[in-house]
């Protein structure tokens, strides 16, 4: 990335500048010990004592674990982005800010006894997270996008894992919901002071290392010739940027765009040696949190509600992430890992899937056939009132993989993209926040409120991303990176509709997560029109991927008006995704594994590969709806939960295999 200007001097001077200014509006904020506190003390409302209580046991600490935290996030991000030779990598990216989360979570769970052991649990749980990333990518010279895909599934999984254990254990980790979102609220210094000597041991260790940093820029090769072991160095530094990480995390949750940004922001001011973009990431990262935090506390006290600090930074991050994003497609990127056909281990494998379907449908009704057939011929029989209470939930959890296999199949042909997906890139995340918003407004909204509302919603949030990258040609790296910034961005928007809206926790469950719980054949009926309208449809238009895939100029020369038939297979790509959403909330990984599965099974066309993608994603998601029905009885766990648990570690396996392939 080159700088966009060099004719600041003293970049620190202004940093150190910028950082004052912001302290100074984070102690005469509108939270306690701050411009009300101080305002009732001058009415005498108040006495000295109180303002003084206030402002030594809340205002000083949020302060100073607004500092460590905002530096700790800056310099993990430089050095996860020196090591990985990935300008966007972070913490986020990388799957530290989902282990880091579990780790907490583990230290919530652990007996009394243990909790003085915060810190290094968190950072366990960020360095597997990250290592596992690595692993799956395949090693320190992993390609940048298999990293970047790596961390993003397995940040996914481990994400669904968080969400299973507040599931299972909501009483006892009831505020780590609260920490997920965001919180630099400290009740006296007992956080800072516990975070304190790892903060000042991950900075020693990362300031040492600041000189070889700029060896490792150099090239592999380069610094090895000079004899510095890179591998050695790597694992140091990785070992550094997840204590730095889990300092953060244990202060202010996550906010991973912090340390994402921070390095960036230095590059494009001119200052790209990495001896200084260490401290002067450190620096920018807790100037950007110092502005953050009072930032969302203005806000939150002109709305007379609360602001979740990681809603704010995610709503002045990710536009600037965006543009970042679009600034590296200007360098090329290697050709990415593809994910190589193989012949078909049986003949027929599309009938085998179809004849599947059945036996997948009548375990999930729990019914057999004696049975099905008694309730259909006496419905106000028992095998009649079961079907009545199943069918239907069947029915929309077969429905919607299909529709979502279809989806995947669609948008990995027209990006020519093996990571495109409604997950990935972020369209059923949109689709979420437009039926969480049409919640607010509507008590109880039928299907016909919610599907435009889900139309819109998808259809903003591909536009989004397709005009942001347009210029780079929809490049895999830029694809996925801008899908997972407004995955963040949405995700952010329905925690703060959900946390200030009247919203029961369980209705919004459904359309965070995915849900077959309590659909009706409304629903069920109106994913079968989907299917009976656009699977045609989409059928027919399959054979014009064939010819995208072979590139634009190649499918022109054949007679292909490309712009209109990719505009016609976005379209219904984000229609069967859209009525998914409206129906039962998105689904984890049904789009993205289905189609990759399908793939290895032999179907290297995309009519074929279309017709087996959403049989695979029918079973997938028969089966996670009755494991979720069955699996911890009588609670019920959402089927997009499940599959999100099936389909990552599934696409992780394949991601490797593609890597080994090659």
């Amino acid at each position: 990335m080159r700088p966009l200007s060099t004719r600041c001097s003293h970049p620190f001077t202004w940093l150190l500048g910028g950082l004052l200014v912001a302290i100074g509006l984070s102690l005469t904020g509108p939270l306690p010990s701050g411009r009300i506190t101080l305002q009732a003390w001058l009415n005498g409302h108040v006495d000295g004592d109180t303002l003084w209580i206030a402002f030594s046991q809340l205002r000083l600490p949020r302060v100073a674990a607004t500092l460590m935290a905002g530096a700790a996030l800056g310099m993990a991000g430089c050095l996860l982005q020196a090591l990985s030779r990935n300008f966007l990598a972070s913490p986020g990216v990388l799957g530290v800010t989902a282990g880091a989360q579990l780790g907490l979570i583990a230290t919530v769970l652990l007996p009394a006894s243990l909790a003085l052991a915060t810190v290094p649990t968190v950072f366990a749980g960020a360095l597997l997270a990250v290592l596992f990333c690595f692993v799956i990518a395949g090693g320190w010279r992993a390609h940048p996008l298999t990293l970047v895909l790596a961390g993003s599934v397995v940040s996914l999984l481990l994400s669904a894992m968080v969400s299973l254990i507040l599931v299972l254990f909501d009483q006892h980790v009831a505020g780590v919901a609260l920490w997920s979102a965001g919180s630099l609220f400290q009740s006296g210094w007992t956080g800072v002071t516990g975070g304190l000597p790892w903060f000042m041991l991950a900075t020693a260790m990362a300031w040492r290392n600041r000189n070889q940093l700029q060896l490792l820029a150099l090239g592999d090769d380069s610094a090895a010739s000079v004899g510095l072991n890179v591998d050695r160095l790597r694992r140091r530094l990785l070992l550094i940027a997840s204590l730095l990480s889990a300092v953060a995390m244990t202060l202010a949750g996550p906010l991973g765009l912090v340390g994402l940004l921070a390095p960036n922001l230095l590059r494009l001011a001119g200052i790209s040696q990495p001896a200084r973009l260490l401290p002067g990431a450190g620096l920018t990262g807790a100037l950007l949190l110092a502005f953050a935090d009072p930032l969302a506390d203005w806000l939150g006290d002109t709305s007379r509600s609360l602001l979740p600090l990681g809603v704010a930074t995610a709503v002045a991050g990710t536009p600037l992430l965006l543009w970042l994003i679009g600034k590296q497609a200007s360098a090329g990127l290697p050709v990415p890992t593809r994910f190589p056909d193989s012949r078909p281990p049986f003949p027929h494998a599309s009938f085998l899937t179809l004849a599947i379907l059945p036996p997948v449908a009548l375990l999930g009704l729990q019914l057999t056939p004696d049975q099905l057939l008694d309730g259909w011929r006496n419905p106000s029989s028992l095998a009649g009132l079961l079907f009545d209470l199943r069918g239907p939930r069947v029915g929309v959890a077969m429905l919607a993989g299909t529709l979502l296999a279809a989806s995947g199949v669609l948008l990995q042909g027209v990006v020519r993209n093996p990571l495109a997906g409604p997950e990935l890139l972020g369209l059923s995340q949109g689709a979420a926040l437009a039926i969480l918003l049409s919640l607010v407004w509507f008590p109880d909204p039928a299907w016909h409120v919610r599907l435009p509302f889900s139309l819109i919603g998808v259809g903003s949030l591909l536009s989004i991303l397709l005009w942001v990258t347009r210029k780079q040609q929809w490049a895999p790296m830029q694809l996925a990176l801008g899908g997972m910034a407004l995955a963040t961005l949405c995700s952010a928007f329905g925690t703060l509709i959900v946390a200030q809206s009247k919203l029961q926790p369980a209705q919004a469950v459904t359309w965070l997560v995915g849900s077959s719980y309590g659909r009706g054949w409304a629903e069920a009926g109106l994913l079968l029109a989907g299917c009976v309208t656009l699977l045609p449809l989409a059928y027919r238009q399959a054979r014009a991927l064939d010819l995208l895939e072979l590139g634009d100029e190649t499918a022109t020369s054949l007679g292909l008006a490309v712009s209109s038939a990719r505009l016609r297979l976005l379209g219904i790509a984000c229609v069967l995704a859209g009525l998914v959403v409206a129906c039962a909330g998105p689904a984890g990984f049904v789009g993205l594994v289905a189609p990759h599965m399908a793939r290895r099974l032999g179907a290297g066309r995309h009519r074929p590969r279309l017709v087996l993608a959403m049989s695979l994603g029918a079973i997938l998601c028969g089966l996670a709806d009755l494991l979720g029905r069955t699996l911890l009885a009588p609670q019920d766990l959402p089927f997009g939960l499940i599959t999100t648990l099936i389909g990552a570690p599934v696409f992780l396996c394949q991601l490797m295999y593609a890597r080994k392939a090659t």
